[in-house]
């Protein structure tokens, strides 16, 4: 699976590689679920390489799992596609590296994909409703395995 993490962050690199590629950052509070319902927060940058194409790398903090932290990092390639000037949907896919403090238990990486919808008060300042999949946790010391997944609301600010 490691392989398929840097097959897909080179690719995510090389989609949003142009020199006049827009960055942005954000931040998000959510609801996960793990073995559980929790809050979850959220922080995130990327680039829109083009107005449909771009990458992201995030940080997920997904409260708890098993009575333990469970947290990701991922690395996606974002397919956006504008509605009109203030609404836009989209999608991406890639890589997720989930961890676990649970004793015994460590990191497990699996495929992250998610669909969301955006509203941009001006060019700098969005907001996002998104639902994001992290495909299954590290194992816990009984090898039961537990998806995680979030909803989320991000605030996102483009340079």
């Amino acid at each position: 699976m490691k392989k398929t993490l840097i097959a897909v962050a080179i690719t995510a690199a090389l989609v949003a590689a142009p020199a006049f590629a827009t960055p942005y950052v954000g931040a998000g509070l959510g609801f996960s679920t793990t073995d559980s319902n929790n809050t979850a927060t959220k922080v995130f940058a990327g680039f829109q390489s083009t107005e449909n194409f771009g990458a992201q790398v995030a940080y997920n903090n997904f409260g708890g799992y098993r009575g333990a932290k469970a947290t990701a990092w991922s690395v996606a390639a974002v397919g956006t596609m504008p509605l009109d000037p203030n609404w836009d949907v989209f999608a991406k896919l890639g890589a997720t590296e989930n961890r676990s403090t649970l004793p015994g238990s460590g990191r497990h990486s699996d495929v992250l994909w998610g669909v969301g919808a955006g509203y941009n008060f001006n060019k700098n300042i969005a907001l996002r409703l998104e639902y994001e999949d992290f495909g299954s946790l590290p194992a816990d010391n009984l090898g039961n395995r537990w998806k995680a997944t979030n909803w989320g609301v991000n605030a996102k600010y483009t340079f």
